[in-house]
């Protein structure tokens, strides 16, 4: 078993559904939810946000202009974190008992402060499973960056051999493995149960 597992929050360990803020934004706009995702995700200011290049009340301006929108940053700001459905229990126990049979575990998830400062009250209890979250507006690069992955195994000495990568992006999971990690494609709590097991043996 790699002595570090490293897994993804966001659609992983908490479920999303980033169509809501599609939807909540486009009641604040002239534009339906598929023209709001095609005019932000991607965007190049929302990656800058992760990274921690801009600031919240820049991020805001850009979206109110995209959106061609009047509200203020506080209705902005609660459609942007309405995407968050909850804890996914059985995903996260079955990361705490690998934790408890010897590896350390870790996240790392693309963030942003908005996002930070509204999920990390409402779900540090149930993470405080990890040893220690990385967030990408801290480290300065995001997923699928090589930078991004060399930085956790950098902060936690580890080489890349030893550590093994979770996501449900397969993108995200193909750049780990090009870096060197051993890399599993979450779908479900069971795949991911079974995904561990098999890197015991």
């Amino acid at each position: 078993m790699p002595s570090l597992i490293v897994a993804d929050l966001g659609g992983v360990v908490i479920r999303i559904d980033p169509e809501r803020s599609h939807r909540c934004w486009a009641e604040l706009s002239p534009l339906s939810p598929a023209e709001v995702a095609g005019r932000l995700f991607p965007d190049e200011v929302y990656e800058a946000f992760e990274r921690g290049q801009v600031s919240g009340p820049h991020y805001l301006a850009h979206v109110r202009d995209q959106l061609r929108s009047g509200a203020d940053d506080a209705a902005l700001a609660a459609c942007f974190n309405d995407i968050y459905l909850g804890i996914d229990a059985d995903v996260l126990d079955t990361l705490a008992a690998r934790r408890a049979a010897g590896s350390r575990l870790v996240a790392l998830t693309n963030t942003n402060q908005l996002h930070h400062d509204h999920w990390w009250p409402r779900y540090r209890e149930p993470l405080g499973v990890f040893d220690h979250v990385y967030l990408s507006f801290e480290l300065g690069a995001r997923k699928p960056e090589p930078a991004c992955f060399q930085a956790v195994l950098d902060a936690e000495r580890v080489a890349p051999g030893d550590a093994v990568f979770i996501d449900d992006l397969p993108e995200n999971v193909d750049a780990a493995r090009a870096v060197g990690l051993a890399g599993i494609h979450h779908t479900s709590a069971a795949q991911l149960s079974n995904a561990l097991e098999q890197l015991i043996t």
